[in-house]
């Protein structure tokens, strides 16, 4: 997320709100608040319970599909720079409350067909399923940068254990 905040910081608001052209209604602002929402809403179900949580009694539910979008996320540099720093302090308290006992959550979300399902999960996997989804975020964001003319740094847009791989062969 630091990484995150630090490109962003380099825009415009125009150019934050820019509409790509190669991805109709993209922006690079939705794209951050799009990723914030997945965190935001992970961390809100952690954060309504103090109970500990095992496979029979698990958090959440998490619905991924019904996020609360943050308007002021994706409209400014500064709201997304401002997000992205309340979500860096919320995930230091999150990982301190998770991080003794695997904490068990209930995952639902919509599969082809519409149909909806429910997994049972851990909130360390649910953290890892963000960040991974922030890294594949962060190719498009670099997409949209590029299509603005700007040369986002190679790393921001692949995941750390590519860019390992690439330096293990160098």
């Amino acid at each position: 997320m630091h990484h995150l905040d630090g490109i962003i910081g380099k825009l415009t608001d125009a150019q934050y709100t820019h509409e790509s052209q190669a991805l109709p209604g993209s922006t690079i602002g939705k794209h951050v608040r799009h990723v914030l929402d997945h965190f935001s809403l992970l961390y809100a179900n952690i954060a309504r319970t103090a109970e500990p949580s095992d496979s029979q009694h698990p958090l959440g539910p998490v619905d991924y599909s019904h996020r609360e979008r943050n308007p002021a996320t994706e409209s400014t540099v500064l709201g997304g720079q401002a997000s992205i720093k309340q979500m860096i302090s919320t995930s230091k308290l999150v990982r301190k409350q998770v991080i003794e006992t695997p904490t068990f959550i209930t995952i639902v979300d919509v599969m082809p067909g519409g149909a909806q399902a429910s997994f049972l999960s851990t909130v360390d996997r649910e953290l890892w399923f963000c960040i991974h989804h922030m890294v594949h975020h962060n190719a498009i964001i670099a997409s949209l940068m590029f299509e603005l003319g700007l040369d986002p740094p190679t790393e921001f847009a692949y995941a750390p254990s590519t860019i390992k791989l690439a330096h293990d062969h160098e």
